[in-house]
């Protein structure tokens, strides 16, 4: 997802998880809540709620995993990445479909169905939206210092730069040559 390897970005990606599965449990809840009403609320999810939940998140996410929304090349075009969410919206109502004429006990209604996952369409991608803008403050970012400038050094920089590492800021480079302390690279 937003990194490469250590431990912070394993913490961060985790959180980005986190918070899908957040939303799309909310985006379920609401749906039920806005289709069945306040009063009959709790009596009409009581039944298999948590499985209902569980294979929701769990398809919608499998769904975003395969369309490559964990990846941070992706997420760099607004465009694109809502394409690619509405496509894995789509898989994940077709799969949902079939699991729900499989299993029936597991299924919600149609209203409930197409709301939600209008919700969690509209909720993750202003949450990976808000995440981008976010995750580009100084604060985030991790520092760099690139030992080198020789040609490997130049490719590292070339592909942090401008291959969607947004996370990264290049502070500098290390060389043996006194001479070329101030220099341009």
């Amino acid at each position: 997802m937003f990194g490469l390897n250590g431990n912070r970005n394993r913490l961060l990606n985790i959180c980005f998880a986190l918070m899908d599965s957040l939303l799309i449990f909310g985006a379920y809840v609401l749906a039920n809540y806005v289709r069945s009403g306040q009063d009959q609320f709790n009596t009409a999810n009581s039944n298999y709620a948590v499985l209902k939940v569980m294979a929701i998140v769990c398809v919608v996410q499998m769904a975003f995993y395969y369309f490559d929304l964990y990846d941070p090349n992706t997420c760099r075009g607004r465009k694109k990445m809502f394409i690619l969410m509405l496509e894995a919206i789509v898989a994940s109502s077709v799969v949902l479909g079939v699991i729900y004429y499989l299993v029936p006990f597991l299924g919600i209604g149609r209203e409930a169905f197409a709301l939600s996952l209008a919700l969690i369409l509209i909720f993750t991608y202003l949450w990976r939206i808000s995440f981008i803008g976010w995750s580009k403050t100084k604060a985030l970012k991790e520092r760099v210092l690139i030992v080198g400038t020789g040609a490997l050094a130049m490719k590292i920089k070339k592909e942090i730069s401008e291959n969607g590492y947004d996370g990264f800021e290049i502070v500098g480079f290390v060389d043996e040559n006194r001479e070329n302390i101030g220099e341009n690279i």
